[in-house]
């Protein structure tokens, strides 16, 4: 793993880069270093976010200046013996694929080369790791997918996707929380509640989280409406 890069993002950012990739080490060590930061309780530290390889420090510039900050972090980073933040999560979310739920499930299996079912053995078996949450309402990024199912994204974006919607565009996996426009390619549907905007916090997934999506009928799914995902256990 490379050493990270420090630069000045604004007048009250810092960016901790990474080496660029998506790679489990280093969203390990990201989050790591995000949780460390957060426990010495700065009185100048306003957030912190990180993303797959970057961490963003947002200050208070009233209270201390970017060379200070970078050095404070330069050396918390220097002192990281681990890249796991916590123990993950294991989390199933029952899905039902194909027919209404994966209208992209055969074009995906053309694009591989396999059969629609062999698509769905393959994803349904992967367990996958939740990178971050963001974009809109807690959305888990997922790595993990195999090269198998790398499929490209839609050239035209759809403007509605349903909740709960299960799927994969480039190298990343995902699973969407609310309604919204995506460019992925859908080949399943949970029901379950992936996001309560009364709760705190809204999910009950969180980064680093491992994801298994088993294959169910429809019935099965349906009866599962509004559960929170099934927790399995660590990993």
């Amino acid at each position: 793993m490379s050493w990270p890069t420090y630069q000045p993002l604004g007048d009250n950012g810092l960016l901790i880069s990474y080496e660029e990739k998506i790679d489990p080490n280093i969203n390990g060590r990201v989050r790591f270093l995000s949780e460390k930061i957060e426990e010495h309780g700065f009185l100048w530290l306003c957030e912190v976010v990180f993303s797959f390889r970057s961490l963003l420090v947002i200050y208070d510039p009233h209270r201390i200046r970017f060379p200070e900050v970078a050095k404070t972090i330069k050396r918390i980073e220097g002192t990281l013996q681990a890249s796991q933040a916590y123990s993950p999560n294991l989390y199933e979310i029952p899905t039902a694929y194909g027919g209404p739920y994966g209208p992209d499930l055969k074009r995906v299996a053309k694009f591989c080369g396999l059969s629609p079912q062999a698509i769905i053995e393959i994803f349904s078996s992967t367990v996958f790791t939740v990178y971050f949450l963001g974009f809109l309402c807690a959305q888990p990024y997922l790595g993990g997918l195999p090269e198998t199912l790398h499929v490209p994204r839609l050239e035209s974006p759809r403007l509605h996707v349903p909740a709960g919607s299960v799927g994969m565009g480039g190298i990343q996996a995902g699973v969407i929380t609310i309604d919204q426009p995506s460019g992925f390619n859908y080949i399943g549907r949970t029901f379950l509640s992936l996001y309560d905007p009364l709760k705190i916090p809204p999910t009950y997934l969180k980064a680093g989280d491992r994801i298994v999506f088993p294959s169910l009928s429809e019935d099965q799914v349906l009866k599962l409406k509004g559960n929170p995902p099934i927790l399995k256990g660590q990993r």
